[in-house]
């Protein structure tokens, strides 16, 4: 049983560096630089879409990345903390790191949904005295 292991050992190790290392450089290997079908050949022109702004991209991981991650991890201490309540049967210091873990859960809500709202604010306010229009959509 342990030759069998020792053969198989090296073969796995190969096999699973074959399958993420090897097997992607294959895959994604391309003939020549991508270019945006609005380019001119012999040009360089930017990948990013017309507007872009680093402004539009911090938005865009606030609303999209950090508040759905941030939403799920929220709920999951919203019940951890009903569980420690639960769980916690009359005991004082039970109840008291419950309460903690309650307390301290809201103000990371308060947080998320808080950057939510100033990212907002700030933006409307610059669109009203800037009205930049790459920025304001």
């Amino acid at each position: 049983m342990k030759r069998i292991f020792k053969f198989l050992s090296p073969l796995f190790v190969f096999l699973v560096l074959a399958l993420f290392v090897i097997m992607p450089i294959a895959l994604f290997a391309q003939n020549g630089p991508i270019q945006p079908p609005s380019c001119p050949p012999g040009t360089i022109c930017s990948p990013y879409p017309q507007g872009f702004t680093i402004v539009s991209f911090l938005n865009f991981i606030l609303e999209n990345i950090v508040l759905p991650i941030g939403g799920v991890i929220a709920v999951l201490f919203l019940v951890y903390a009903g569980f420690l309540f639960v769980t916690a049967r009359g005991d004082e210091t039970q109840l008291d790191k419950a309460k903690e873990t309650l307390k301290w859960t809201v103000i990371g809500i308060a947080i998320l949904f808080g950057s939510l709202a100033i990212s907002n604010g700030i933006k409307n306010t610059i669109c009203q005295i800037a009205n930049i229009p790459s920025f304001c959509r």
